[in-house]
């Protein structure tokens, strides 16, 4: 079963852009696939794991979704947080980014997880895994609900990975047009 978006009520407030945007939206993968991917991801992460006292880092905001999925699913022990990345200002280089926010446990001799919606170009991975490399993490290996086939300029790779999309700008279990839609039950591409 799929979500029709285009009979949505959305309030007044919302943006128009968006509004469009979320009606015009075309289903990528149902919940019902998502789940499946979800669930063969928490399988390897648990063969993987579940030995190593690891530590679940969800990247802010996509990651929550998957995180908690995953959590629900692993049962092995472990520890959570969380980290935000953020452009830097304007006295700086367009593009570059800083963990601005981290709640975790300490990382040091720790595997760590990182838990995103999406990789794209894979600039706030890469921030990340040096990041956390760089506080002593014995390894950091990262799980993405989904992979965009894209070039990327940098090198960079998720070690777990849900779905594989074509480069499309997404939207659902995670991932926003302009601050809406992670809930959305399915993951759908805008502008097609």
């Amino acid at each position: 079963m799929s979500l029709d978006l285009s009979t949505l009520v959305m309030a007044d407030s919302v943006p128009l852009l968006v509004r469009k945007s979320i009606s015009q939206a075309q289903l990528l993968h149902s919940t019902q696939e998502v789940e499946r991917a979800v669930d063969q991801m928490a399988v390897q992460l648990t063969v993987e794991l579940q030995d190593q006292d690891p530590l679940l880092i969800s990247v802010l905001q996509g990651g929550l979704v998957l995180a908690g999925m995953l959590l629900q699913r692993m049962v092995f022990p472990l520890q959570t947080g969380s980290v935000s990345v953020s452009s830097y200002g304007a006295d700086t280089q367009a593009g570059d980014l800083e963990v601005v926010d981290v709640q975790c446990p300490e990382v040091n001799g720790k595997i760590v997880l990182l838990v995103d919606d999406v990789l794209d170009q894979g600039r706030t991975i890469s921030t990340l895994v040096s990041w956390f490399l760089s506080k002593g993490a014995r390894q950091v290996l990262v799980a993405v609900l989904v992979e965009k086939q894209v070039q990327r300029s940098i090198v960079v790779h998720a070690d777990f990975v849900g779905l594989k999309v074509v480069d499309k700008f997404l939207m659902g279990f995670g991932m926003d047009h302009a601050g809406y839609g992670r809930n959305l039950p399915g993951i759908y591409a805008i502008g097609t």
